[in-house]
């Protein structure tokens, strides 16, 4: 018996540069999509180190201070003593809703108004045209005006605006605030004032919904952290909200996180489509390589040694396309700041680091090789003869190799460590490579079972092109299922995109329907509710709801206060809904947007004996952890008043006009200090300037909230979000039409051996294009049906089970992406497939002999 043949391995890199030299331009065709993954991967995760460096290095200058406490009342003596107990500097900050109004051109806008008193911010600057103003306007009746305000409604420099009952100069535009980003400042446009004049705006009332913010400074020698443990007291009796560098960080780093862990599996599709396109490449490419298989056999040389001459090829594909890939990530990260700039509190130079470019290669070739051992495998079972006389296929059914499911459980391990090393957390990775894989049996399933009813229903009636061109589709050694599990999966990115951003948007323009309210007035004082229901009269717009509002907290819950329900770490209850502050309604009734759930709404309070029985929203009480019988007192303005828990209810949420969490019965909050609001209908764009600006310059403490415009603020917001996800999903797309040339390059041997054939047997060269473009039309068209089939049922999970509301299909847009993917499908075939027509009948004929 001879002893075991050793490996010659400087023979197996010879033959595997010999095999490829025919064949080089095709393997770099084949490296192309691995490259695009890896591009993508090396991009994004550079990305993600540089934002947590800059996080890291910019921490103060995104909170500005070293320490910053926040409450919803005003400092009382206590914390005030505590702050003079502080050995840094202090800067203080008031922050509060109001209207503004402009008085050059009439507009009026409900902006976020902040006094500000002191050298805040420490860290960082107010980034401001000119510079100067910041400074400047500190110290005279002056205010900083946010730039995207001031272009909307035409304003300059020294121009004036109205903030309650004062007229400010405007000193300047007011670009960037520390901390602070793009798409923030588009949900509520900032304005800055001095706070020596806060108090004659007259907007600081009973009922007004202000933020008291102190910022601290301090030496580097003081522990701030050690500083906020000991103020922990003071933090939970006084229900302060402290926040450092260090919690800053935390916070920041946890939202950038999830973009960061978006765009990280834009990167993981794509390299993962990429890996697809490999395997496709490789199955043909040792098809095609049968002969010199066979030859290499006869020679000598055993199943192994055919094994690794392909698997060295193919790991210098996947190494060389991750390298090029690399590269090519490092150009991208040029372009992602421009992408991801509205949803980044600062500034950044973006550069390649060490660790992603390393992870590039690794994850690129390693994905690359698993994808390449699928059709790679199967050599080793090929004998000789076998090989001489069958073709692959066949060799493949008549010998199941268990190796093959070896390298399918390798295959899908090794998916799902890249699912959880990009997301950063195991359940996450587990359920999005769990999706990604179902996606791909989905798509596969789709693809096969049309291929299935196309051979079964066969139209035979139609004409010889058209059925020529259909029954390509599923002729021997086909590429539908591949071409399908690729352009599927671009389709099914892009129009779920839009299917989400259509259907939120459209949910929100129902609330505002014909018999919906569209405008809310709110911290209308008790004096000023009737001389605004003139105005409206005057200007004949209903009075579609009227609620009083009172502010207060949880005292204690069955006889135990909050402060002891919050020490006991045994109760399950929410420290978040223990803490807050809840502002509640009182009335006799359920409205339109409440569904009672349990219990019985209780009767109005008559006598001062008479048990209150107040309405919870379901969600609260839960996350109170009590039920229908329940005791709760409140605190109201320091005066406790003792409850029962009478009903449940649900509400929804999406209308735009009051909805509470508490609802206490009447005869209760009747004499509490109090504000009001009400809610209308305005049809006409005109009708609502002349109601907000005669509202502002009469009442400039009453807010207004326009529907009309948070849809157009909500619809910029996502534009800005699609941008990003686009980008990513570009990049799936892209893959699946370099899988698409890889595919039809492969497979240019046979089509030429097919027109051959069609024109020995009279076939014309229009005829033949016609059914290779036909071809292409159903291919393109499976695909595109069936990532929009895909889109439109999980855009349906997605708005029913996760946004709660209605899903709102759309047909144009839709099908204006199938007939993209079908273009681009016949586009991308037909040029691919050039040249094909033009090789001689002999020449084929000849090869074959």
């Amino acid at each position: 018996m001879s002893s075991k043949r050793p490996l010659r391995y400087k023979w197996l890199l010879s033959m595997a540069w010999r095999d490829s030299r025919t064949h080089r331009k095709r393997l770099l065709l084949y490296m192309s999509s691995i490259i695009l993954g890896t591009a993508a991967l090396v991009s994004i995760r550079s990305l993600g180190d540089n934002m947590q460096q800059m996080v890291n290095l910019e921490a103060k200058a995104l909170l500005g201070a070293d320490l910053e406490v926040a409450s919803r009342q005003p400092f009382p003596p206590p914390v005030e003593e505590m702050f003079s107990s502080f050995s840094g500097e202090r800067s203080n900050q008031v922050n509060f809703t109001s209207m503004v109004f402009f008085p050059e051109n009439g507009g009026a806008r409900l902006v976020q108004v902040r006094a500000v008193e002191g050298n805040y911010p420490y860290y960082g600057i107010l980034e401001t045209v000119p510079q100067e103003a910041e400074k400047v306007f500190r110290s005279k009746k002056q205010a900083l005006v946010d730039d995207g305000m001031m272009i909307q409604y035409d304003l300059a420099v020294g121009d004036s605006i109205k903030i309650g009952k004062l007229v400010f100069e405007i000193a300047g535009r007011l670009r960037k605030i520390p901390g602070e980003t793009a798409a923030m400042s588009s949900i509520g446009p900032r304005v800055y004032i001095p706070m020596s004049y806060l108090e004659a705006t007259g907007l600081v009332r009973s009922g007004s919904r202000l933020r008291y913010q102190a910022y601290f400074k301090f030496e580097d020698t003081v522990d701030v952290e050690a500083l906020v443990g000991a103020v922990r007291p003071q933090r939970e009796q006084y229900f302060l909200d402290i926040e450092t560098v260090e919690s800053r960080k935390r916070s920041l780093g946890r939202s950038l996180t999830n973009l960061y862990r978006f765009l990280n599996l834009g990167g993981f599709i794509a390299l993962i489509l990429g890996s697809v396109g490999v395997a496709s490449a490789i199955h043909t490419y040792v098809k095609q390589k049968l002969p010199t298989i066979a030859v290499l056999r006869c020679l000598g040389a055993d199943a192994k040694q055919t094994f690794l001459i392909y698997l060295i090829q193919s790991v210098t594909m996947g190494l060389v396309g991750s390298t090029i890939g690399v590269l090519i990530g490092i150009v991208i990260l040029l372009i992602l700041p421009q992408v991801v700039s509205n949803f980044i509190p600062f500034e950044m130079s973006f550069a390649p680091t060490l660790l992603p470019v390393i992870q590039g290669l690794g994850i690129g070739l390693l994905m690359a090789v698993l994808f390449a051992l699928i059709p790679l495998v199967k050599i080793r079972n090929i004998s000789p003869l076998l090989a001489l006389r069958a073709s692959y296929e066949t060799a493949s059914q008549k010998n199941r190799d268990p190796m093959q499911f070896v390298v399918y459980g390798l295959l899908v391990i090794g998916v799902t460590v890249f699912a959880i090393s990009q997301t950063r957390f195991w359940f996450q990775g587990v359920w999005f490579s769990g999706g990604l894989i179902l996606s791909f049996l989905l798509l596969t399933l789709v693809a096969t079972g049309l291929m299935k009813l196309v051979k079964a229903y066969f139209p035979v009636s139609w004409g010889y092109i058209w059925r020529q061109g259909l029954a390509n589709l599923y002729r021997p050694q086909n590429q539908t299922v591949m071409l399908i599990l690729a352009l599927g999966l671009g389709t099914f990115l892009v129009t779920t995109l839009y299917l989400l951003q259509n259907s939120l948007l459209g949910h929100l323009s129902l609330t505002a329907g014909s018999n919906q309210s569209n405008m809310v007035l709110f911290d209308i004082q008790s004096d000023q509710k009737e001389p605004i229901k003139e105005i409206m009269e005057e200007l004949s717009l209903p009075v579609m709801q009227q609620v009083p509002i009172v502010t207060l907290r949880l005292a204690s819950i069955n006889g135990r206060t909050t402060e002891e329900i919050r020490a006991d770490s045994s109760v399950a209850v929410s420290r978040w809904a223990l803490r807050r502050e809840y502002r509640c309604t009182y009335r006799d009734h359920l409205i339109d947007t409440e569904t009672l759930v349990a219990g019985t709404w209780g009767k109005s309070v008559t006598t001062p004996g008479d048990t209150a029985y107040v309405s919870l929203e379901s969600g609260i009480a839960e996350d109170l952890n009590v039920e229908i019988g329940d005791e709760i007192v409140f605190d109201v303005q320091g005066i406790p008043i003792k409850t029962v828990v009478g009903n449940l209810r649900e509400v929804n949420w999406q209308r735009v006009q009051p909805n509470f969490f508490i609802v206490f019965p009447e005869g209760v909050l009747e004499h509490a200090p109090q504000f009001h609001v009400l809610v209308t209908r305005i049809e006409s764009t005109d009708i609502s300037a002349i109601f907000q600006r005669a509202v502002v310059l009469k009442y400039p403490n009453v807010s207004m909230i326009d529907l009309k415009l948070i849809l157009s603020t909500v619809d910029d917001i996502m534009e800005k979000v699609s941008l990003v996800i686009r980008f990513m999903a570009l990049f799936s797309v892209f893959t699946g039409l370099i899988v698409l040339i890889g595919v039809i390059t492969n497979s240019r041997f046979q089509r030429i051996q097919e027109s051959v054939l069609l024109k020995t047997l009279g076939g014309s060269r229009r005829q033949i294009l016609n059914i290779m473009i036909l071809e292409y039309l159903f291919l393109g068209s499976i695909a595109a049906l069936a990532g929009v089939f895909l889109a439109m049922s999980m855009g349906w999970v997605l708005m029913t089970f996760v946004f709660e509301i209605s899903f709102i299909p759309v047909i144009t847009p839709v099908l204006a992406v199938i007939l993209i993917i079908v273009m681009l499908t016949i586009l991308v075939g037909t040029v691919a497939s050039r040249g094909i027509n033009d090789r001689p009948p002999l020449e084929i004929l000849r090869s074959e002999m």
